[in-house]
């Protein structure tokens, strides 16, 4: 299937946000001319706290918030983890969400996030049967001396087992109304929204072997110690998976003197457009003796791609606390959940395409008159 398909929904979708009816252009179209609200920007004027609320109650015109997050991801399930499905591994990440409240108590948000995600592994340092020869010795006549040849690097492999690799990002476009203030102060904004996420699942399976006898043909030998040759095998796989559709949720907010506590919540549902690419690459080396110099090296490389869809629902949950330092900056702390219940691909096969992901953590950041 084309990677562009997920691209042309996304085109569509936002065409059909925000142009609509060109009668309520006003209203549901989330562009707007950056003087709208006249801002003062006196961003560090002393903030407006009183002892039973927030002031003059819920903040209108532009927003921003800026979180630096630190979060554990589960594992894949079976064999791509070693069996470990109900272990997490860390990573940190980023979010940035910006946009915009009006007087009429409606308004837009656009939340950005991008997950390195964790990269837990098992490595090996293989010393290779050219770890030291004579050529390379720095104490022998610099006549006799030969210098290193790209064929004889790296002297170490890596060899390394995937457990749980990964990275994620998502992009959102939510519509937002603002309720009538609680009698208690508390502020209740549900939202409808459209979510874009891309997450990339990376497998890896290193071996390596060798061999007594020298390489003649197809490798028939038996593992040795001393070689004459050896034999590095790499199998590597990128599950990427594509996902498009539609969210709703609520905030929930209130103000007590400088704090602002809320919590946050959307349920979504995606169509997930994954492909799968293996790659596997062999490494055959042949050594005129032990510790010898290479005399031959074969690389084959094979790729293979596959394309599957898959449903996924889920949902997201956050919880912040923010302390007001001026009128419109505050520092805030807190946590987010995000669990994708199943259709995530992980693995090196389409057998592995339904899996479930859960993702949890910390937050902290900067908040700007939210």
């Amino acid at each position: 299937m084309s990677m562009q398909r997920p691209f042309v929904w996304l085109a569509a979708v936002l065409a059909l946000v925000s142009f609509g009816q060109v009668a309520h252009a006003q209203r549901y179209q989330p562009f707007i001319e950056p003087d709208t609200f006249r801002p003062d920007l006196q961003f560090f004027a002393p903030a407006e706290v009183s002892d039973f609320g927030g002031g003059d109650g819920p903040n209108v015109g532009f927003f921003a918030d800026y979180d630096r997050v630190y979060l554990n991801w589960s594992r894949p399930d079976g064999e791509s983890s070693f069996e470990s499905p109900f272990e997490g591994d860390f990573g940190w990440g980023n979010r940035l969400e910006l946009g915009y409240m009006t007087e009429e108590d409606t308004g837009w948000s656009f939340t950005g996030w991008h997950l390195s995600g964790p990269n837990e592994g098992i490595h090996v340092l293989q010393e290779r049967l050219n770890r030291f020869n004579e050529d390379d010795d720095p104490n022998a006549d610099p006549e006799d001396r030969e210098p290193i040849l790209s064929d004889r690097n790296p002297r170490i492999y890596d060899v390394t087992q995937s457990i749980n690799r990964a990275d994620l990002s998502s992009f959102e476009i939510n519509k937002i109304w603002r309720r009538k203030t609680f009698h208690n102060g508390g502020v209740f904004e549900p939202l409808v929204g459209v979510r874009y996420v891309n997450m990339k699942d990376y497998y890896r399976r290193d071996s390596y072997n060798r061999f007594a006898e020298d390489l003649v043909g197809e490798i028939t030998g038996i593992p040795s110690v001393s070689g004459p040759y050896e034999v590095y095998e790499q199998e590597k796989a990128i599950y990427d998976n594509v996902m498009l559709g539609g969210q709703i949720g609520f905030r929930l907010s209130h103000v007590v003197g400088h704090w602002n506590l809320s919590g946050e919540f959307r349920a979504f549902a995606l169509q997930n457009f994954q492909h799968l690419m293996n790659k596997d690459l062999t490494t055959t080396t042949r050594y005129s003796g032990l510790g010898g110099d290479v005399e031959l090296e074969i690389k084959d490389q094979v790729r293979s791609h596959e394309s599957n869809d898959e449903f996924v629902w889920g949902g997201e949950i956050r919880g912040d606390a923010s302390y007001e330092l001026t009128r419109d900056i505050a520092v805030q702390f807190g946590f987010v959940i995000m669990d994708f219940g199943q259709g995530i691909g992980r693995g090196n096969t389409t057998a592995t395409s339904d899996q479930d992901l859960f993702i949890g953590g910390l937050t902290f950041g900067l908040t700007l008159n939210r």
